[in-house]
């Protein structure tokens, strides 16, 4: 029986990725644990505060500092890695971009440091975190747009290699710095990590870094166009979603109670646990794959691969963990978390149409459908908010998750209408793709 799973393994690249990036999903979980935990007992409450807002700046910040390009070099790494010259101009193209937008942040961070310090901890003590950031950013964005050229030229291993050590070197590091130098310690380890990351990834792809080559020279009009196309549809999202979901927060806090919120909040970080492993996998397979597809049969055959073998496992993962969600949430957060217990089967329906529907999304990524991407994201943001304000004057707290769910299932419908040609009817020519 081993054997032959281990020969079904051996014969699909899809499953030799998705075992390797497990391991290294199963170390960031663990990881992300202990660093929970670690907080909770040097910090407490408030402490736990401080790292989340900061963590929810940075995350804009980084956003900004990449230009939302990071699936853009996914693509363009991609499609030309047998095209030398076109190869150097898009990295030539990519730093001169991140040139432009770290000069730019680090200008608005440093300079309103005390307004930003006074903005996420309500105290201007903490601006040196932002001046710091400011001038650390730029190497996160390197670093960023590093792995994602990795993960267009098919480096997966090399990528996941990268990630499982920045996993473990940021429970080290938030743990030392944790422990000698309390809160502004935790602080600065987080803005820290980046840095770090890019050392890793110099030292683990050392051999591959020869495709670095960089004429500063040979950059495009044209390439900054199609980046600019890439950073739109990634910043409507980017700024969309965190609006909705701070905006269900504050409705369930002033329509039922901050409990009320704080369970959905619990909800949707277990769902962002057991979400890792499948957009991650996303990431770093379907997205390459999709930008070196030339037709409409090898963009349907790796949809419907994904479908086959990864979907059914996913959903099986799910079943599990339901039936045990009541030890999940004893174990994560703790018994005063088991009215989670009522919403989470809801909030899986939907994820898994979430998951269903990202599997085609991707595609507007790697073809570069601007309009298709923008529009459904906007109709989603808005239907989830709407679904939730409507689902909680019905179902209390419990209608959240129903209208999650329910919202999913329509996207995933318009979804897979929109690509019903590419996946019902090979025949068509592939260009038809970017006209349904």
């Amino acid at each position: 029986m081993l054997k032959h799973i281990k020969k079904i393994v051996a014969q699909s690249p899809l499953l030799q990725v998705t075992s390797f990036n497990s391991f290294s999903i199963v170390v960031k979980l663990i990881t992300s644990f202990a660093v929970s935990k670690l907080i909770a007992l040097f910090l407490g409450p408030s402490g736990l505060t401080y790292i989340g807002n900061l963590r929810n700046a940075l995350s804009v910040l980084q956003n900004f500092i990449t230009g939302g390009l990071v699936k853009a070099a996914v693509r363009y790494s991609g499609e030309n890695k047998h095209d030398e010259f076109g190869f150097k101009t898009f990295i030539s193209t990519l730093l001169w971009v991140l040139i432009f937008l770290s000069l730019v942040v680090f200008i608005l961070v440093y300079g309103f440091s005390e307004s930003l310090s006074n903005l996420v901890f309500d105290q201007p003590s903490y601006s040196f975190v932002f001046k710091w950031l400011s001038v650390l950013l730029p190497i996160y964005g390197m670093n960023a747009f590093m792995l994602s050229v990795l993960n267009g030229l098919n480096h997966f291993k090399k990528v996941i290699k990268i990630n499982l050590f920045t996993h473990i070197l940021n429970l080290l590091l938030f743990g030392y710095c944790l422990y000698f130098y309390g809160l502004n310690g935790a602080l600065m380890a987080i803005i820290i990590l980046p840095s770090a990351s890019l050392v890793l990834t110099c030292i683990i792809a050392r051999k591959h870094l020869k495709v670095f080559k960089i004429d500063l020279k040979l950059w495009t009009t044209l390439q900054v166009k199609n980046f600019g196309q890439y950073a739109f549809m990634t910043m409507i999202s980017a700024i969309s979603f965190p609006l909705v979901y701070l905006g269900i927060r504050q409705y369930l806090t002033a329509q039922i109670n901050i409990d009320a919120a704080g369970y959905w909040e619990a909800n949707f970080r277990l769902s962002t646990f057991y979400l890792i492993f499948m957009q991650s996998l996303l990431n770093l397979y379907i997205l390459p794959k999709y930008v070196q597809a030339k037709s409409l049969k090898e963009f349907r055959g790796i949809a419907m691969g994904f479908y086959k073998q990864i979907l059914p496992l996913f959903a099986f993962g799910l079943i599990i963990l339901f039936l045990l969600r009541k030890y999940l949430v004893l174990i994560v957060f703790s018994e005063e978390f088991m009215p989670v217990t009522s919403i989470l089967g809801w909030q899986m329906i939907g994820d898994f149409f979430r998951i269903s529907a990202l599997v085609l999304v991707y595609q507007f990524h790697a073809k570069k459908m601007v309009w298709h991407y923008v529009l459904t994201d906007l109709f989603l943001a808005i239907g989830l908010y709407f679904s939730a304000i409507l689902g909680v004057q019905y179902f209390d707290i419990t209608g959240v998750v129903i209208g999650h769910a329910f919202t999913y299932v329509v996207y995933f419908l318009i979804i897979l209408f929109i690509f019903r040609k590419s996946i019902l009817n090979i025949k068509v020519n592939f260009q038809s793709t970017n006209d349904n």
